[in-house]
């Protein structure tokens, strides 16, 4: 049973002596066992409101779930691949002459290994960013076989030359002799640390500009997307 607060209406439990709403008396109140009529205004808030009870729509699919980043496209194995092919074929006796050649060609290699690899399109930006991580590979694997073939192809005695001639020239000075015969010296041991920086270094200025322009190159023939019939099977 409850009774009802004479002068705010509230529905009030029968052992309250206090309104709680209004702070009026009700002990002396006498519960009823009628059903009490409460105006709409009387009744209390409902505990979730109307709009948070309403289901919210989905969030977009942008805004949930961040966008995927393009793949990467794999650089290393073709670069490793054609630097290797290069650096052996500017090293040996015989072919180095047109090592100009295979500096461009390195590149041009890169970018058709680069091709069995992946189906999309490649850029010229990806082509040249391809061609100098050739040259990068190329560079030091050049060096790398250089060291052993200027023991067996004899590039000892080209130094030595170029000493003699040296020597026999007229009108140049004792100073200039001496310094270049010191270079020479120098030059003579090939596994001289400073040798092979210097290798190194001139190296890697030959194939980070002839190699890139080979990898931009390359993209003109091998650049263009492949087709789905040519794809390789996953």
């Amino acid at each position: 049973m409850a009774k009802q607060c004479p002068n705010c209406q509230q529905l009030l439990d029968e052992a309250v002596r206090f309104c709680p709403i209004c702070g009026s008396q009700v002990s002396e109140i006498k519960p009823v066992d009628a059903p009490i009529q409460i105006a709409e205004g009387q009744l209390p808030p409902p505990l979730i409101p109307d709009s948070a009870a309403q289901p919210r729509a989905p969030l977009p699919l942008s805004s949930s779930v961040p966008p995927l980043s393009p793949p990467q496209a794999p650089l290393m194995r073709p670069a490793l691949l054609a630097g290797i092919v290069l650096a052996v074929l500017s090293a040996l006796p015989v072919v180095s002459c047109c090592c100009l050649i295979w500096l461009v060609g390195g590149g041009v290699l890169a970018v058709y290994f680069l091709r069995n690899e992946m189906a999309g399109e490649i850029s010229p930006g990806l082509g040249a960013r391809l061609g100098l991580l050739t040259a990068l590979f190329g560079a030091v694997f050049w060096q790398l076989l250089d060291l052993p073939m200027s023991l067996i192809d004899g590039r000892g005695e080209s130094l030595r030359q170029i000493e003699e001639l040296i020597r026999n020239t007229e009108n140049l000075p004792a100073e200039s002799i001496q310094i270049f015969e010191r270079f020479l010296a120098m030059f003579n041991n090939p596994f001289n640390p400073a040798v092979i920086v210097f290798g190194i270094l001139s190296k890697l200025f030959l194939c980070g500009v002839l190699t890139t322009l080979g990898g931009v190159l390359g993209v003109a023939f091998f650049g263009k997307p492949k087709s789905a019939g040519s794809q390789r099977p996953v």
